[in-house]
């Protein structure tokens, strides 16, 4: 039998207890601390309000060619009898209608309306006065035509069958982008513009010797120079033709140049 060994006080085996304890707490206090600068991000923290900034402009400019043409057509009827004047009006515009149908334009594409005023007083203000002017004794009906086509094609046959029917004013449609291929351009033009921004922005930097930050603001110009498309050159007046010779232009909506800006603002580190 070994001799008696000394046993260990209850002193050391505290001892043991309590440092065995300190590294449990220690590995949760380093947790704690981690989770709060996840949460708070003290190496991230917004610039002051006096920070200095860089302001860039990208820009684009895309072409594409119209998808949508837009005929805005009136026919004037004038009359001593208020309700033939109505009927008349009503009656072109189911005809126009009919015809329109036939040639391929769909329903939803085709608006209609009729607009009128009774007897012309002799003081009619000059510049709202109807053409020809009627006799005070008359009632003007006016019936409005919009037709939207969305192809060259029946576009074209469109205009040369509007040409016989007399409207009033041009007959040459105005090309313009539907909202589907309108939305895709701009989604590019915005993509194409805000790289151009940011290689400003960096170009900058490197010469006047700073580094880019975070955006501060982005200014996006909203469309394609205000949504606003030209027409086509030239045009023909309906009103000098006639249902047995109607002059014939072709329909040619050339490629638009469409304009896209974006401004963006960044913080200089």
């Amino acid at each position: 039998m070994e001799p008696n060994s000394p046993k260990p006080s209850p002193a050391n085996n505290m001892n043991l207890r309590f440092s065995f304890d300190l590294r449990y707490v220690a590995l949760a206090l380093l947790a704690i601390i981690l989770l709060l600068l996840l949460v708070w991000k003290p190496w991230n923290q917004p610039p002051s309000a006096n920070a200095r900034t860089v302001t860039v402009t990208g820009t684009t400019t895309l072409k594409a060619v119209p998808d949508n043409f837009v005929f805005n057509l009136s026919y004037q009827n004038t009359n001593a009898d208020k309700t033939a004047a109505i009927q008349a009006a009503t009656a072109k515009g189911t005809e126009l209608v009919a015809k329109l149908k036939a040639l391929g334009v769909p329903n939803k594409l085709i608006k209609t309306s009729i607009d009128g005023y009774g007897k012309v007083p002799t003081d009619y203000p000059g510049s709202m006065r109807p053409t020809p002017l009627p006799s005070s004794d008359e009632y003007v009906y006016t019936l409005q035509l919009i037709v939207t086509t969305t192809d060259q094609a029946s576009t074209q046959k469109v205009q040369d069958y509007l040409m016989t029917t007399e409207p009033t004013g041009s007959v040459t449609p105005l090309p313009t982008f539907s909202e589907t291929l309108r939305t895709q351009l701009e989604s590019k033009a915005r993509d194409t513009a805000s790289r151009d921004a940011r290689a400003k922005a960096d170009q900058s930097a490197h010469n006047l010797g700073f580094k880019i930050g975070s955006v501060k603001s982005v200014e996006d110009s909203n469309g394609f120079n205000g949504g606003i498309i030209q027409p086509m050159l030239g045009s023909v007046d309906g009103s000098s033709a006639t249902k047995d010779s109607a002059p014939s232009l072709s329909v040619q909506p050339g490629e638009n140049e469409l304009s896209y800006s974006v401004t963006v603002t960044y913080y200089i580190k």
